[in-house]
């Protein structure tokens, strides 16, 4: 690479990290370079995806375009970011650019693309260019290239739980986040005496749940409680919300079993009983229990900001020092979740949700917590 072409990058580095704090600073949850994957190709990457919680009804993703430079194509950039656009099902797509000119603002007006003016994107360069208590996308990566696990280091592990994203948040992509985020956690508490690498990648797939519980639980907003926890535990056992899945899978299985090992049917019976023990053991209910609160949605958006926070943080912090409650909350239910005690995670038994029955104020709780 020409050393042109270096500073160039450097240049576009820092303008999407500036634009990435300016959308926090606004209240968005946001992540830098997300890959857009078709089967094992890399096919593009999204500089920023922002996703933001209007109201407790609504939530919007937009997915934003950044180019530090004078001489832009403007015009094939915006063609190109609607494409994307649709392609992904994103709400909105911007559009961030030094020297765009009249003409490529109203072509971008006609495709209904939003464009950060030259002056306010200097502005932002300028304003938020100096964040000395986050680590960059690109000296986390850096961080995250030096473990391997199973074969793979951890930034390509992050990269491919990143790419869920651009498939759309449903289960499929939330449990896909849910393992490994329960996997990494258990790593680092085996293997991180002190917060280090592994910790931050699990700080990250944590604030993905979150975000996708968060979104997921939107379809269930004015739902009651019965409606929400049903939804939830059918997608984490089976990937999808049908609530007669259940059934589906065991007609399926007691007719195959009926019609070529047992026509007596008490195989099918012993099947349909195992079958229902099986799920009451499974470690989803205190997940499935949260989730299904009313109020779980915006705990859940403010958990998945600190978490991400926490990740990009210069000095990680262990799970028991997280400063956000709702962040405790979410790493000790994956805890739970992936067999870990609540007390070697977090430090003492009282961080995170409470298993029992909740006596005390969440005031209360924080003072004790933090």
């Amino acid at each position: 690479m020409t050393t042109s072409g270096r500073a160039s990058e450097v240049k576009g580095a820092l303008a999407e990290e500036c634009l990435g704090r300016y959308f926090r600073s606004l209240g968005s949850f946001v992540l830098r370079g997300v890959p857009v994957r078709e089967g094992q190709e890399t096919v593009t990457d999204i500089d920023l995806w922002v996703y933001t919680r209007p109201t407790a009804h609504s939530r919007h993703v937009a997915i934003v375009d950044i180019k530090n430079r004078r001489r832009g194509k403007a015009f094939e950039r915006a063609v190109w970011v609607k494409g994307l656009q649709f392609a992904l099902g994103a709400d909105e797509a911007i559009i961030a650019s030094r020297g765009v000119k009249d003409t490529a603002h109203r072509f971008s007006d006609r495709l209904d693309i939003r464009v950060i003016s030259s002056s306010v994107f200097d502005a932002i360069i300028k304003r938020y260019s100096d964040a000395e208590h986050r680590l960059t996308t690109e000296q986390l990566n850096e961080v995250w290239k030096t473990i391997t696990i199973d074969k793979l280091n951890l930034r390509a592990r992050i990269e491919t739980v990143k790419s869920e994203l651009t498939r759309g948040i449903g289960f499929r992509a939330f449990n896909i986040w849910l393992d490994e985020g329960a996997r990494l956690l258990r790593l680092a508490t085996e293997r991180e005496p002190e917060a280090g690498p592994i910790t931050r990648s699990a700080y990250f797939c944590c604030a993905l749940i979150a975000i996708g519980a968060d979104y997921l639980g939107m379809r269930h907003s004015l739902s009651d409680t019965s409606a929400r926890r049903e939804f939830f535990r059918q997608g984490m056992l089976f990937g999808h919300s049908d609530s007669n899945a259940t059934q589906t899978y065991l007609d399926f299985a007691e007719n195959m079993v009926n019609e070529f090992l047992d026509v007596s049917g008490s195989s099918a019976a012993q099947i349909r009983t195992g079958f229902s023990k099986s799920l009451e053991t499974l470690p989803i209910e205190g997940l499935v229990e949260f989730f299904s609160r009313a109020q779980s949605s915006s705990e859940l958006f403010r958990a998945a900001v600190a978490l991400e926070d926490a990740c990009h943080s210069t000095a990680v912090p262990c799970p028991r020092d997280l400063r956000s409650l709702e962040a405790k909350v979410v790493i000790g239910l994956i805890s739970d979740y992936s067999g870990l005690s609540r007390k070697d995670v977090l430090g003492t038994k009282e961080n995170g949700e409470p298993k029992g029955q909740n006596t005390e104020s969440k005031q209360d709780q924080q003072g004790k917590l933090i």
